[in-house]
């Protein structure tokens, strides 16, 4: 018994020793640094996404689960922000945890310069109107925006955030989808099937602020 104690106290203390000495390699992840069209923050998102997606498990236990002691009930009180009223409590959050511990690897994203302007059309919208969603003025639908710069092929999807737009808080509040039956923001994120993405922040005329972010298998630019 005393030998098996031990070996397990090893064991963590390997464990906790790799996640010390773990580095993201940004170089390979960080794949909208060069571009021109986008502001430093949605940089960050897409360098966000792409460290999620190459190592999910290790996501979690970096970047995810320190936020655990900052639940109180339904209210998640992180310092330095505003005390954040969700729908399910921890419970989303520690579903979330199970989900990327166990979710296998997706390709790298890469911007697109064209998905990226659709983006923008939705928050220069909704930054006047102060509406949600993903209809913009028109009813026009994020397939009607898109189509203004290119086409998609295969799969493509749009996630949202309104509120507090710190690049990683995007990415993690979307991953953790509280309130959301269908965790649709999370299974955009993980979905293997998707290669280029745009990304637009901005103002909000409730909120605050809005991220838009889009995902696609692949998108001609006109």
């Amino acid at each position: 018994m005393k030998t098996l104690l031990t070996l397990l106290f090893a064991m963590l203390i390997l464990g906790t020793k790799a996640q010390e000495y773990f580095e993201w390699p940004l170089k390979e992840l960080d794949t909208a640094r060069e571009v021109s069209y986008l502001s430093s923050e949605e940089k960050d998102v897409i360098l966000e996404l792409n460290k999620v997606r190459s190592n999910p498990a290790m996501y979690a236990r970096l970047s995810l689960k320190w936020m655990e002691v900052y639940y109180s009930g339904k209210l998640l009180k992180i310092p330095g922000k505003e005390v954040y009223e969700t729908e399910e409590g921890k419970t989303a959050f520690l579903e979330c945890l199970g989900e990327l511990e166990k979710a296998a690897p997706a390709p790298l994203l890469y911007p697109s310069k064209g998905m990226s302007k659709a983006c923008d059309l939705l928050v220069y919208d909704q930054s006047a109107t102060g509406k949600t969603g993903h209809r913009g003025s028109g009813n026009s639908s994020p397939t009607d925006r898109l189509a203004n710069f290119g086409t998609f092929t295969g799969h493509f999807g749009e996630n949202i955030h309104y509120g507090d737009c710190e690049p990683a808080f995007v990415v993690i509040s979307l991953l953790i989808d509280d309130g959301v039956k269908s965790r649709g923001h999370r299974k955009s994120i993980l979905d293997p099937s998707f290669h280029f993405t745009g990304v637009a922040i901005g103002t909000h005329k409730v909120y605050g602020h809005m991220c838009v972010n889009t995902y696609a298998t692949a998108f001609n630019e006109k």
